[in-house]
């Protein structure tokens, strides 16, 4: 069958997820506090890869050989009771924004996990119910653009964070490919 069909998850152990997650400089545990490991079915084969749930129940589903989604697709919101709120394209870019701030002693702040650009305009509301909104969106076209519209609709609402990660795709790439200036648990720079 072509549907992605969940037949497990657990806590992340597999030596390869693992290692996936290290090649992209996110610690086990950061990984494991939002995170699991979950078995799917695909056209009658089992894969195991690390999977990141959406508030629909589905997951986001990532290994070093797959990039996929179960059903339902759908946002991911972490409410932790902030009048902030800071926005990631992909749930990798979330991680590298928790790999590089856990220790740091950040304000509190909500995250909210888009898992597609697709969810952008119809998260508005949710995120126009905070009192700032940090856009950490990948530095493509498409990222560019939710960006702008952004601004359009509140300049003063809607900050954008992309610079702190120029040059770089997106935030997991500038931790990746900086991680040997940096010491992990040193903040990135994010302004509130």
């Amino acid at each position: 069958e072509s549907k992605i069909v969940i037949v497990d998850s657990r806590i992340l152990a597999d030596k390869s997820l693992l290692d996936y997650l290290h090649k992209r400089n996110i610690p086990r545990d950061i990984a494991s506090r939002s995170c699991r490991e979950v078995d799917f079915l695909l056209y009658g084969k089992k894969q195991t890869v690390i999977g990141f749930q959406n508030n629909a129940g589905g997951y986001e589903l990532r290994s070093q050989n797959f990039k996929g989604s179960s059903s339902p697709k759908d946002t991911t919101f972490i409410d932790n009771g902030s009048k902030l709120l800071s926005v990631f394209e992909g749930f990798f870019n979330y991680l590298a924004d928790r790999t590089s701030n856990h220790k740091a002693g950040e304000a509190l702040t909500n995250f909210l996990g888009l898992n597609s650009l697709s969810f952008f305009e119809k998260s508005r509301n949710l995120m126009e119910n905070h009192e700032r909104v940090n856009l950490y969106l990948d530095r493509d076209k498409a990222g560019i653009n939710c960006t702008q519209e952004a601004l359009k609709w509140n300049q003063y609402l809607y900050k954008d964070q992309s610079h702190l990660y120029s040059n770089h795709k997106d935030l997991n790439d500038w931790l990746v490919n900086k991680q040997p200036d940096i010491k992990q648990g040193q903040k990135i720079g994010r302004s509130f």
